[in-house]
């Protein structure tokens, strides 16, 4: 006893020492410490004692719990267990404090006490949970003697400690995590992702564009969040209609961000069709910029009409005409999300109303059109060609793009309420799906961001160095 004592005491390290096995030596006695103190400490005598050291071992323990996952990453990256489930969990849950969490849920099970899950649930997890802990205190045990012995060095025999500590903790982690929050399905999970490449391909055509720059997504500007989301809703609509803005589909089976608003957008895609590019373009441009007058910024780009006899301009006394009136009147926000058919009518019944029997209607969607007489559009199409086939489909079925014109006071009033439609289904999103969006938005900067891009390529040529 007393000789293994003496060599603790000699070859322990020095707290200035930065390796990592030398902060785990010292921290794990902090851990140690406190839990001797909590065991001998009388809770009904002295509970605010009892508070003190119980947040000082939580406090304790995150930290432990991040070197450890230091040294993991340090000594075993390529052995480990996969966490591509994270992508199940929500946005919310997946943080660094979740091992320290789920440690705590680990101890209570073992103890006999239920918070989280049902009792049936937690007796069926509880050897799990007992298997976590103990694989954790040899892991504990055997870093402590390492660093005893030589901090600097990792010898194969810590690394199967290593391995089967982390191979228990994630499946403790899936499991219970399962129980607690409601985890997406495989089908959740890849229309997510659909929605991330639409996105992508969106900032892609964006930046070529230069409706954005590399600068703004580096630096994950605000407006971004904004900017994005509305012209993937164009880009869904003309250039990738097989993704997830395919209106082909039932709404029951469409992309859950999109299907509440799918009457909504079968008019704007309706409309999309009789722009031309230079519309689109201002369209575009408008839905990008961050200015509070939508109006003022659309009036900039899209020519109206100066005929006095006009109902779009405004009176002699300078009043703004009933076209801006309208506009004014409704907000981008102004539907919720279980009332988007009264914002519908509010924004696009005087729009896109349907003729008498014997007249020409509105542009068609592409599942009113008969399969041999379709005009295929192929993703890698630029918008003009686009343009152009959608107006052969207005051919195919008699409708003439005037026709759709002629139901607006004038091109700059169609404009205006193309972009309220857009911005307010793209900024819906942000209320009635915030969650999901904000990891939708964090994939995509990950992956066109040259920031991530240099980090990745850096980290990749480091690996291959030490291998």
């Amino acid at each position: 006893m007393l000789p293994s004592m003496v060599r603790r005491w000699l070859n322990r390290p020095k707290k200035s020492d930065p390796r990592l096995l030398a902060k785990f030596f010292y921290i794990d006695e902090d851990v140690s410490g406190i839990v001797h103190e909590l065991q001998c400490i009388d809770v009904r005598k002295d509970p605010q004692n009892y508070l003190v050291l119980l947040s000082q071992l939580h406090s304790s323990q995150e930290r432990m719990l991040a070197i450890l996952e230091q040294i993991l990453e340090h000594c075993v990256p390529t052995k480990r267990r996969q966490r591509d489930y994270h992508l199940k969990f929500p946005d919310d849950v997946v943080n660094n404090a979740m091992t320290t969490h789920l440690l705590f849920a680990a101890e209570l099970l073992v103890g006999g006490t239920y918070v989280e899950v049902e009792e049936a649930d937690g007796v069926l997890l509880r050897p799990l949970a007992q298997k976590l802990l103990l694989s954790l205190e040899r892991l504990r045990r055997v870093l402590r003697e390492q660093s005893l012995e030589d901090p600097g060095i990792y010898p194969e025999s810590t690394h199967m400690p290593m391995l089967q500590y982390d191979n228990l903790c994630a499946e403790f982690e899936l499991r219970y995590m399962s129980l607690v929050v409601s985890v997406k399905s495989p089908e959740e999970i890849y229309e997510q992702q659909e929605v991330v490449v639409l996105f992508c391909e969106t900032v892609s055509r964006a930046l070529q564009r230069g409706y954005l720059t590399q600068e703004m997504i580096d630096d994950c500007e605000p407006e971004l969040m904004i900017s994005i989301p509305r012209l993937a809703i164009i880009s869904g609509l003309l250039l990738f209609p097989d993704g997830p803005l395919n209106l082909a589909k039932p709404p029951e089976v469409m992309c859950e961000l999109f299907n509440p608003f799918y009457g909504l957008l079968k008019k704007i895609r309706e409309l999309l069709g009789v722009l031309t590019e230079n519309e689109l373009s201002y369209l575009e441009r408008a839905l990008c910029s961050s200015s509070e007058d939508p109006y003022k910024g659309l009036s900039s780009y899209a020519p109206v009409s100066t005929d006095p006899a006009s109902p779009d301009c405004n009176d002699p006394s300078g009043n703004p005409s009933a076209s801006q009136q309208d506009f004014q009147r409704t907000s981008c926000t102004d539907f919720s999300y279980n009332n988007v058919g009264a914002f519908e009518s509010a924004v696009c019944g005087k729009c896109i109303q349907s003729t008498a029997p014997g007249t020409q209607g509105v542009v068609t969607v592409d599942s009113e059109i008969p399969r041999h007489q379709n005009v295929k559009l192929e993703n890698g199409t630029r918008t003009g060609e686009i343009l152009r086939n959608v107006h052969v489909r207005c051919s195919i079925r008699g409708t003439k793009v005037g026709d759709v014109r002629t139901r607006y006071r004038s091109d700059s009033d169609m404009l205006h309420r193309l972009f309220v439609c857009i911005a307010g289904v793209a900024d819906q999103l942000q209320t009635n799906f915030a969650s999901d969006l904000r990891v939708i938005l964090k994939m995509v900067f990950e992956a066109v961001s040259s920031r991530q891009q240099v980090e990745a390529r850096s980290k990749t040529n480091t690996y291959s160095i030490h291998m």
